[in-house]
């Protein structure tokens, strides 16, 4: 969410505010979600029926008008402010960018921060991002909001996020505890164990239909309409975890863990990185040689395909987003998944070359090459 935000107001802005103000600004984030009652339950456009903490007064969130401009919006043919509606990140983006290593990486920072000059002395900007990573992510949140999760039920907020990628993927983060053991956390009986085969198997064939996108028809393997029957199963097995706006909470909290750490080390304003950064003295280019860096500082050495997990996390929460919505319902509209598109910025076609070259970076699966049937 806070990556949402930045494309609404300065970074700087969120990472100077008060935690309290972050906290309500989630929450009024979560209340204005989009609300389809056309649409069921779990869907994108309606994800979850749990209401938000009610504001204070009549007079709404007690956020200063820095903030609260990111909650309105104008329309072009009516100037008058409504909500602003929100829709935030597919969970396989917290997962992909938890698997850089960046939170454990950040725990250290602020550890080292708060109890001693081990790494400097912060500067006020970097005790103000400080107190709100402390408050937001490192303890157990303020009762009554989206956001909190922990408790005497869910003790454990790494755990709490390796539950909901268990169920929603199938799949483990790619690191354990500090000190490399395993993370304990509770294993779900029901958890969609086939994402993995069939979410690579639709990567197989959408890069079969790029391959022969300008062959005639009497030599083109492409094959929509397969490619419409594994979206159409990719789609069942995310909603049924969904069933009932299940997990919305859960992927809510991850995303907005994620895309603060993500915006930290992402940020860029004349040259100058954000605050923290900058008190670390990690300054490099691109997103992944900062974490390395801060990684170094404090000696956990984040993943060594950062930037592969980077790279696609938003193509990937983007396409799975619009497979729960059906928009790849027709082989018309899977077309435009391998079908370059010169008049679109971003283009679902673009979306899945990025994911394909990833996805076979991180998982050493080339699913660039056909499968071999067995003799």
């Amino acid at each position: 969410m806070f990556r949402h935000f930045a494309t609404l107001v300065s970074p700087d802005t969120l990472f100077r505010a008060h935690p309290a103000e972050l906290a309500w600004l989630l929450e009024e984030a979560w209340r204005q979600r989009f609300d389809d009652p056309a649409k069921a339950l779990g869907d994108p456009d309606r994800r979850s029926p749990l209401s938000a903490l009610p504001p204070p007064s009549s007079e709404g969130a007690p956020l200063p008008t820095a903030l609260a401009d990111i909650l309105t919006t104008v329309t072009a043919t009516d100037p008058t402010e409504v909500p602003r509606p929100f829709r935030w990140d597919h969970l396989i983006y917290a997962y992909m960018i938890e698997n850089t290593r960046l939170y454990e990486v950040f725990r250290r920072v602020v550890h080292e921060f708060v109890h001693g000059e081990k790494l400097g002395v912060p500067d006020a900007d970097s005790q103000a991002w400080l107190r709100n990573t402390e408050e937001l992510f490192f303890k157990d949140g303020a009762p009554f909001f989206a956001t909190s999760l922990a408790g005497h039920i869910r003790s454990d907020l790494r755990a709490n996020r390796r539950n909901p990628y268990q169920r929603m993927f199938g799949m483990e983060l790619n690191h354990g505890m500090d000190d490399g053991k395993p993370q304990p956390y509770v294993r779900a009986e029901s958890a969609n164990a086939e994402f993995v085969p069939t979410f690579e198997e639709f990567l197989r064939e959408v890069w079969v239909g790029m391959t022969y996108v300008g062959a005639t028809a009497s030599s083109n393997p492409t094959d929509p309409a397969k490619i419409v029957t594994l979206v159409s199963k990719l789609k069942n097995m995310l909603l049924s975890r969904r069933q009932d706006g299940n997990l919305a909470r859960e992927e809510f909290s991850a995303v907005t863990a994620m895309s603060w750490f993500h915006l930290t080390l992402e940020y860029k304003n004349d040259g100058a990185s954000s605050p923290i950064i900058n008190s670390l003295r990690a300054q490099a280019n691109g997103t992944e040689q900062r974490l390395f860096k801060v990684a170094e500082r404090v000696g956990l050495p984040a993943h060594g395909l950062s930037k592969h997990y980077f790279d696609m996390a938003d193509a990937i929460s983007r396409i799975l987003t619009q497979i729960e919505s059906n928009d790849y319902d027709t082989t018309d509209k899977v077309r435009a998944l391998f079908t370059p598109d010169t008049t679109l910025q971003a283009t679902p076609e673009a979306a899945m070359r990025t994911i394909i070259t990833h996805w076979t970076a991180i998982t050493g699966r080339d699913v660039k090459a056909r499968k071999v049937a067995p003799n």
